[in-house]
This record gives structure tokens, C-alpha cells and sequence, in this order.
């Protein structure tokens, strides 16, 4: 039950993290070199995985939890230091990807 809940908040912060960077080109009003800096193609990389995580590893509970806690982080953390929260955000999918490949 610890590997579920841990599995699914790591992929919940990685998602969360990343989805407003993510988010950023598709948005009118974006600067040109913020919108192609390699910390939103990381960031694209990165909520793209998480996804596929996502969607490929987990139950229809944990999908659902998943996304909702994502959604919550992402409305709830700004955008000011896009590189330290795009590398918590990859620490966070490095994590849930070493615990994969332990079970």
C-alpha cells in the first residue's frame, strides 16, 4: 500500500509541476524565448512522460488521484524559478522510475 501512495504522489508532483511550463506555447501573450528555453522543453518531456505513466501504470483510482492532485499543484505553485521547479519535478519522475524498476 506504501508503493501505491508513494508511486502515485511522485507522479503527481512530477505532473503538477511541470504542467504549467508545459502549458506555456499553447497560451497567447507567451514570450518567444520562454516559450522555446530548454527548461519548457525539459518540462515538455518530462509532463509528457508523467503522463504516459500515468495512464499506462496505474488503476482508475490512482489515474483519477493523479491528475487531481497535479492540477491542484500546478494552480498552486508559480512560475517564478522555472528551473528549480522543473528539476523537482525530474527528481520527482527519476524517483517513481527507479521504484518501477525495483517491482
Amino acid at each position: 500500500m506504501l508503493h501505491l501512495v508513494l508511486t502515485c504522489l511522485l507522479l503527481s508532483i512530477a505532473s503538477g509541476l511541470s504542467m504549467r511550463r508545459f502549458l506555456l506555447p499553447y497560451f497567447p501573450g507567451g514570450d518567444l524565448a520562454e516559450t522555446s528555453a530548454p527548461v519548457t522543453v525539459v518540462a515538455s518531456a518530462v509532463f509528457l512522460a508523467t503522463l504516459a505513466f500515468t495512464v499506462s501504470d496505474q488503476d482508475l483510482w490512482a489515474k483519477s488521484a493523479i491528475l487531481t492532485l497535479g492540477l491542484f499543484l500546478a494552480a498552486t505553485f508559480d512560475d517564478r524559478r522555472p528551473r528549480l521547479t522543473i528539476a523537482l519535478s525530474a527528481i520527482s519522475l527519476a524517483a517513481y522510475l527507479s521504484l518501477r524498476s525495483i517491482s
